[in-house]
């Protein structure tokens, strides 16, 4: 299974997150208008990212894989996301 990394900004940046370009983009979580310590990159240069590569992404952002899976391919929205971060305490 792998996603284009296009894919994964654009849902991630409807989720909640916003974008720093430099060597990577950068995604990290905005809470109430703050930058959070949830965040993961993605390369510039990839066009797919491979199953490992989301694993490691989601271990990044605190999330199962499956959840992370689900926040990327739209069953889970940016209030869910939120409500996953505050009970593991992270918000």
């Amino acid at each position: 299974m792998s996603r284009k990394n296009h894919t994964i900004i654009a849902r991630l940046k409807k989720k909640g997150f916003s974008t720093e370009m430099s060597k990577h983009i950068k995604l990290t979580f905005q809470h109430n208008g703050c930058d959070t310590e949830i965040r993961t990159w993605v390369s510039h240069g990839k066009k797919e990212i491979g199953d490992r590569l989301l694993g490691l992404m989601a271990e990044q952002l605190h999330l199962s894989k499956q959840q992370f899976m689900e926040a990327i391919d739209c069953t889970v929205d940016g209030e869910a996301l939120i409500l996953m971060y505050h009970k593991k305490d992270l918000l």
